[in-house]
């Protein structure tokens, strides 16, 4: 094999080195070149290299066709070594196990998933040297993309070396992984001619010219072609270079016995199984242990004591698409035959699904079942395709569209939106039935709140909740459509429609989601209502369904009581995480890092934050990365640290970013530019109630204390209607700032009961009283409320508002 590396040597020198380093720190490569460029070749030799150097050699191939299996690259890279996670801590050997379907039927959370992989393969590289390759990583799924940029991130202490090879035109998500690139161009006329030559030291001048100008310095392609000439094969080219090595390859494997290419055929069905498995198939369709060692000794595959691999990939393909439809059906019985006397039967139910043409209920039935335990161990798009499959074998139109609209909703829980939309869109086509297009649309609701594309309108949700005849789908629409008007602060003549709308049903009024919808249509209206309710489902959270819990969260959130707030996004969150639903678990985590922040719990929103932010990066889920920035941004204006701008995503998120910014002027003494800041976050009406005494502040310092009456009026109507300690306070002390009464509402707003479980905001009320006290030549009082203030600022950690109080005009 390292004969074969013409004209590789600076590449084989630098992943040699990376072995050579790793007993002291470990590190990861990526290789880019486009099919036939000797990726894969410079890899096995590297990992000859690292064997012969002791170590471990771990691997996997991406398949195509399989991008949208969850974790199936995982799968292979760990199958061989899935026994020993027995050594995890229960937590993570259980993590592992539920998603490999030998442990807990249950969804693991994906961070603990990681870690028990990080933690299985630093305890095998303690005992032993690893090389991780992973190859053809441009068909591996999102999720095990997700991983290997987890354990990239993670490996430097571990003798571990990590090598991903990928063409260029694919899996654009390993770009952003940041790894060490080594491209791979095409070789030199000098080294072309020498490998060539290499292996056909008599080809005559004029085919060798010949293969070296059709080739173009391609590898594979000089192999291959030069083999055809050498047997007396070469043509001029008519087709395309890889229809070409395709065609080649078919007829090398023609030339087989029969059960030759009946296990080449088996092995191109299986994917990457074990060798075990492939055997016990192939004495299934007759076919010896000698089908093995033909294939082998023929150079189509390499094999080693526990699997079977092709030489290249497009071995397999040629192998699969030259067969005839009779062959592969029979191939892939035994499959699943095979796989069935194993107990697998989600991989069983796929072979059988292989071999079906037209239409069959039962292998759809058995699909579907397959797809209920991918969603329970949190393969959400490996079930998105078990459904989609198992769509186009029902014979019934109804039944196409639930599984299509199923296929949908598991698309979205993958973080594949745009699999989503397009599944939902079959759905409806397949049938007009009222619920499929109220469930597409809740689908698209939930895209559009976690993916940052607009894929939704209030409007709509309106527009079917009105027309559906089913009073259980309409509130669903009806208080998502209130539920997304909130979020993008719409007028208030939709949200008049939609309040009218929801009272045109006939439900119960203790129904979550009319309290969801009421809170986000109009809190101060309903607050009387509505808060009893609100903690008679905190008081009994467990029993409240996951689906609405969230929905709850932001109906306290409008109703400004962040204690319900962090309680309902605490669970909700927990839940979507033992779900598998990645996507709504980590948009849940962002908005639980903003209760903290709000109930000015700055270690714990800057912690969660950050978790958030690595996690959505890791799943692609913008909205949730810039929710966790944005949280981010507004603990650091607390902590002194500058606030940057960012692009508009989300109404609600530019409006607390708003808040940060406005937060951070007045921190460093710029009353107008805090004013412009405090006026765009109080546009947003989750955020201009708590923001309503800082918007006081600027409006004072910049000369426009008048501009702000009408905010103010509607932060106290809030706070007469709700009670909120949080609003209250504040509102007491903005009309104080603004030179109402200042010092009873100085007073009033330390005094409100629960005041204090907002320590910042009590210590900015004694900052800003201590001012007052000082202007009014009052310093002995003042010295005592500034000290307080700056103590008060020190425990919860914002040292540069405690340096304003300590500096301030009447504290020495």
């Amino acid at each position: 094999m390292v004969n074969e590396m013409v004209g590789r040597a600076g590449p084989l020198s630098r992943l040699t080195g990376l072995i050579d380093r790793a007993p002291v720190s470990g590190g990861a490569v990526l290789i880019t070149g486009e099919t036939g460029v000797g990726k894969s070749t410079l890899v096995q030799a590297a990992a000859a290299t690292a064997r012969k150097a002791g170590f471990r050699v771990l691997t996997c191939t991406g398949v195509e066709g399989e991008t949208q299996i969850g974790l199936a690259g995982l799968h292979e890279l760990l199958r061989v070594i899935i026994d020993r996670a027995e050594i995890l801590p229960p937590q993570h050997r259980d993590a592992l196990f539920s998603v490999f379907g030998i442990g807990p039927r249950t969804a693991p959370d994906r961070a603990r998933l990681a870690a028990a992989v990080l933690g299985l393969l630093t305890a095998l590289a303690a005992e032993q040297p690893l090389m991780i390759v992973l190859d053809d990583a441009q068909w591996m799924d999102q999720p095990t993309i997700n991983m290997i940029g987890f354990l990239t991130r993670r490996i430097a202490p571990a003798p571990i070396v990590m090598v991903v090879a990928r063409r260029p035109e694919g899996a654009a998500a390993l770009d952003e992984l940041g790894l060490e690139e080594i491209t791979l161009g095409r070789l030199t006329a000098a080294d072309s001619r020498a490998l060539v030559s290499r292996r056909h030291p008599g080809m005559p001048g004029h085919v060798l010219r010949q293969v070296l100008g059709e080739a173009e310095g391609n590898p594979l392609a000089l192999i291959e072609l030069a083999a055809e000439a050498a047997g007396g094969r070469h043509e001029t080219p008519v087709t395309s270079l890889r229809a070409r090595l395709e065609r080649g390859f078919a007829e090398r494997v023609s030339a087989l016995s029969p059960a030759g290419q009946d296990l080449l055929l088996l092995a191109a069905a299986a994917g990457p199984v074990p060798l075990a498995e492939l055997t016990d198939a192939a004495d299934r369709l007759g076919v010896g242990p000698g089908a093995v060692a033909e294939a082998e000794e023929n150079g189509l595959v390499t094999v080693t004591g526990t699997a079977l691999s092709f030489r290249h990939p497009l071995i397999r393909s040629a192998v699969y698409q030259s067969a005839g439809l009779h062959s592969r059906v029979r191939v892939h019985q035994a499959l699943a035959a095979m796989l069935t006397a194993r107990d697998q039967p989600s991989p069983a139910a796929w072979h059988r699904a292989a071999a079906t043409i037209g239409h069959d209920d039962d292998v759809a039935k058995e699909l579907a079942d397959a797809a209920d335990g991918d969603s329970r161990r949190g393969l959400h798009g490996a079930a998105m395709r078990a459904l989609e499959r198992a769509a186009g074998l029902s014979r019934d139109a109804g039944e196409r569209g639930r599984l299509l609209i199923r296929a949908a909703q598991a698309a979205r829980l993958a973080g594949l939106a745009g699999e989503s939309r397009r599944l939902a869109d079959l759905a409806t086509g397949a049938t007009g039935d009222d619920t499929i297009r109220g469930e597409r649309a809740m689908i698209l609701f939930a895209l559009d709140l976690n993916s940052g594309v607009r894929t939704c309108e209030p409007e709509e949700l309106l527009a079917l909740g009105e027309q559906t005849g089913r009073p259980d789908m309409a509130v669903h629409l009806l208080s998502a459509a209130a539920f997304l008007s909130r979020r993008r602060a719409a007028p208030t003549e939709l949200m008049d429609r939609i309040g009218r709308a929801l009272a045109a049903l006939d439900v119960p009024d203790t129904d979550p989601r009319l309290v969801i919808a009421h809170a986000c249509l109009a809190p101060a209206r309903h607050a009387a209502a509505l808060l009893p309710r609100l903690r008679a489902y905190a008081d009994d959270v467990a029993n409240v369904a996951t689906d609405f819990v969230s929905g709850l969260a932001t109906a306290a959130q409008a109703l400004q009581d962040w204690e319900a707030v962090t309680l309902f996004f605490a669970t909700s969150a927990g839940r979507y995480r033992d779900r598998g639903a990645l996507a709504d678990s980590i948009a849940n985590r962002a908005e639980l890092a903003l209760a903290y922040a709000v109930r000015d719990r700055l270690d714990d929103a800057l912690a969660e934050a950050e978790s958030v932010g690595r996690d959505a990066r890791d799943g692609d889920l913008p909205v949730a990365a810039a929710f966790a920035d944005t949280v981010i941004a507004f603990v650091h204006a607390w902590q002194g640290r500058p606030v940057r701008d960012a692009p508009a995503i989300r109404a609600d998120i530019d409006a607390l970013r708003a808040w940060a910014a406005g937060l951070s002027a007045l921190a460093g003494g710029d009353p107008a530019t805090a004013y412009e800041a405090l006026r765009a976050a109080a546009a947003h009406p989750d955020i201009a109630p708590p923001s309503i005494a800082d918007l006081a502040e600027a409006a004072v310092g910049a000369g426009r204390r008048d501009a702000m009456r009408d905010a103010l009026d509607d932060a106290a109507r809030l706070a007469d209607a709700t009670a909120s300690p949080l609003v209250t306070s504040l509102v007491h002390r903005a009309r104080a700032v603004l030179g109402e009464d200042p010092e009873g509402n100085f007073r009033r707003a330390l005094l409100v009961p629960g005041a204090e479980s907002f320590p910042l905001q009590i210590a900015r009320t004694r900052l800003a009283y201590g001012r007052w006290l000082h202007r009014a030549g009052r310093d002995t009082e003042a010295r005592a409320v500034l000290a307080m203030a700056a103590a008060g600022f020190e425990r919860a950690g914002a040292p540069p508002w405690a340096a304003r109080a300590r500096t301030a005009p009447g504290h020495v």
